[in-house]
This record gives structure tokens, sequence and C-alpha cells, in this order.
């Protein structure tokens, strides 16, 4: 399926099938990852991107806890508009909410991401009837204000650099419910240094362990909000 005039048609359908039966082609062709579309690493492995298997699988270990969920470092919705589905297809009333800048990286780094769309992103969560998704575009220091109010149960950190780490983590930890899970898509990965400087300044800082997560040798790493654990001021 195309992103094109039949794509609601399609969408109308594909909503009411579980994303695990999805096939590969449809997960390629809606550019909304699913897990039939991975494929298991030959070693472990913290580099690459996110293991959709392992989103959901937070998402379950976190589905009693209240608050919402967010992804900082949208993209092209691959992951977001999956996580909102597959909420949606649970019959979670949990809101899914997207940051992003929508302008990708100027300078030397690995990926520029000047192909994320705001517009792309909208009209994959159109096509699919999700309604239980907000994206705020923006710089995080103008967005995150929107949801200031809120209270989170997982948090998908996507957002490369360390600035970006440091106020995704400023502002949704004192935001998490105890047992709320925050996700690091680029702790140790290799062409992203910067974001476990700032996932260790933060958590040695505020003495936050780090655990780690694996699913088909994808590797990433996360934390916990205990209800003992307070940022100190």
């Amino acid at each position: 399926m195309r992103l094109g005039p039949l794509s609601k048609t399609a969408g109308s359908i594909l909503r009411h099938i579980p994303l695990s039966m999805w096939p590969q082609i449809i997960s390629r062709r809606t550019g909304v990852l699913t897990p039939r579309a991975m494929t298991p690493l030959p070693h472990p492995a913290s580099s690459g991107g996110a293991n959709i298997k392992m989103l959901f699988e937070f998402l379950d270990r976190t589905a009693s806890i209240d608050g919402g969920v967010a992804e900082c470092g949208v993209w092209r919705g691959r992951t977001l508009v999956a996580m909102s589905l597959y909420l949606k297809q649970h019959g979670s009333s949990k809101k899914v909410w997207g940051f992003d800048s929508f302008a990708g990286f100027d300078g030397d780094v690995p990926h520029n991401f000047q192909d994320s769309s705001l517009r792309l992103v909208q009209q994959k969560l159109s096509i699919f009837g999700l309604q239980n998704a907000k994206i705020v575009p923006g710089y995080f220091r103008a967005a995150f204000p929107v949801v200031e109010h809120e209270r989170f149960s997982f948090v998908h950190v996507d957002c490369d650099i360390h600035d970006s780490y440091v106020e995704c983590l400023n502002f949704f930890y004192p935001r998490m419910n105890p047992g709320g899970v925050i996700l690091f898509d680029e702790y140790e990965d290799p062409e992203w240094p910067g974001a476990k400087d700032a996932v260790d300044e933060f958590c040695g800082h505020h003495g936050i362990p780090i655990q780690s997560a694996m699913v088909d040798n994808y590797r990433k790493s996360f934390i916990t909000r205990s209800a003992a654990q307070e940022p100190a001021t």
C-alpha cells in the first residue's frame, strides 16, 4: 500500500488487523514498523534504530501505570504510528505525544534527518484513524511546555544528540509516574556518543540505575522511575 488516493480504504482495513500479523511488505509500504519487519541481528548491538518488539514490550509493561506515552524524535513516524495503533488495538485510552522539530540537523552528523516530514506523519495518523496521537512540532524547549501538566508512563527518547537528551531527561523524568520507563535509543550507540554522556551525567547526578534490555540482539538501555527517586533541585 502506498500513501495515495486508496490509502484510507486500505488503512480502514489494516487498522483492525493486529500489527503482529502484518507481513513485512505491508510494513515497508506503509512506513509503519511492525514485528515481522524486524530481522534479528547476528550479534548483540546497541547501534541502529529501535526494535518495535521492544517498544511494544515496554507498552505492555507500563500498561497498568497511569500517564501518557511520548516519543522524542519522530522523524517519519515509523515507531510513533506503530505505538499509537498498538495501543488502540489493545483498547488503551492512553494518549501518545510526538515531539520533533522536523527540521533535521545541520553540520557533520551521521544522519541529518532532512527527510523528516510532519505532513507524512499526520497523513499516516489520518489513514489509520488514530486520534490518540498528538504531534507537537518545534524544538523541544518550545514544544515541551504544551505537556508540562501531564504525567507519563513510557517515553521513547530517540533524538540522537547530547543537548536534546539533556532537555528530555530534565523535562520528562520528574513527570514520570512510579514504575514509568524512559527508553534510550542511542545510549552506547557509537555514532551518537553525546547520548550516553547526557544519560550518564543525569543518572549519576540523581543516583538512578541504568538498565539494559535486549530483543533479537537489539540492545537498548532504559531507566525506571521509582517512588523513592526524586531529582535533586
